[in-house]
């Protein structure tokens, strides 16, 4: 059985749930991987975790060898893992990094990466394929879109196939807070009931002023092949929808796009003509116009939950291995 060395950058929620889910099922998988390092700022560098790192993580304490952020790519290039999985917090201001340095220098270094990090892939895509490309080496970000849920990488199953266009639901947190307002809820306690249950943050602008499912459109854009950047997109997010005003009609914050434009917006839908009318609460959906199929719809749990999010990082994780051992490389 072939072993693969695992790098893991970040150990928040989505960190500790990818290793959680590594452990539990790596015996179903047939592969034997080894995480042999984790990198954190919080909780340092620790080297060969023990299963037990995850109850250790919950306090908050610094586990191992202090990192200063600084340090972290030299602990990438030094590392002997075959694979970095990077599940930092996204960061906007500065267009992706420092993720985007932590991918590029594994990818410099001979190492196959996975992010679950929606700004490096939404700001610098191009840069992040010329250097897989260049290295020989593969980048996977199925998390990125919807989670653990099919999105984009349902396209590999579908050779030749021209998407015509795109729209959906990405963003399961103001999902939920139109749902609760049909039902009744003020914006503002549909909010709050969502922070409580952990869908959204306690800063929920990203959500709500439609950036989050902005950034997944422009990657799903991207890996059409379409070339719209983030600063393209037309974002309108639901800080002001009125439920009641389009009668019968949901309204829905969707994004749309083709290959000429690209937005995302609250979108008036009819409940018995549009599949995407009936999904609920935190649920994420995509409707994909192909050339071959007509439209296809998937519906299924999105980004707010950190096991959902490590399935899609598990999704890429054998990806990457699948393709390395048919290739042999």
């Amino acid at each position: 059985m072939r072993e693969y060395r695992v790098l893991i950058i970040g150990f928040g929620n989505v960190g500790q749930a990818f290793f959680e889910l590594l452990n539990l099922k790596k015996h179903l998988l047939g592969i034997n991987f080894i995480v042999t390092g984790i990198i954190d700022r919080s909780r340092g560098l620790i080297s060969n975790p023990s299963p037990g790192v995850i109850s250790e993580a919950h306090t908050g304490k610094l586990l191992g060898k202090k990192v200063v952020l600084d340090q972290i790519p030299g602990f990438i290039e030094e590392s002997n893992a075959d694979i970095v999985c990077e599940f930092t917090d996204l960061n906007i201001k500065d267009k992706g990094e420092p993720a985007f340095t932590y991918l590029s220098t594994a990818l410099r270094s001979g190492k196959h990466v996975i992010t679950t990090n929606k700004g490096p892939v939404a700001f610098h895509y191009d840069e992040l394929m010329e250097l897989s490309r260049k290295y020989n080496r593969l980048i996977r970000f199925k998390g990125t879109v919807m989670a653990g849920t099919p999105s984009f990488n349902i396209l590999d199953l579908l050779p030749g196939t021209r998407v015509e266009y795109f729209m959906g639901i990405l963003n399961g947190t103001t999902n939920y807070i139109l749902t609760r307002m049909y039902e009744g809820l003020t914006f503002d306690e549909a909010l709050r009931e969502a922070q409580e249950l952990g869908y959204a943050e306690a800063d929920p602008s990203l959500d709500i002023d439609g950036v989050d499912p902005a950034l997944k459109a422009v990657i799903l854009s991207r890996v059409i092949g379409w070339r719209h950047r983030f600063e393209d997109v037309e974002v309108q997010g639901i800080r002001d929808v009125d439920v009641k005003r389009h009668g019968d009609r949901v309204i829905k914050l969707i994004a749309h796009a083709n290959a000429d434009r690209v937005y995302v917006k609250p979108i008036p839908l009819e409940r018995g003509g549009n599949i995407l009318a009936n999904v609920s609460r935190n649920l994420n959906a995509l409707t994909l116009k192909l050339d071959t199929l007509g439209e296809i719809t998937v519906v299924g749990p999105g980004g707010a939950g950190r096991m959902e999010t490590a399935q899609a990082a598990l999704t890429d994780l054998m990806y990457i291995v699948n393709h390395v051992n048919y290739l042999g490389r």
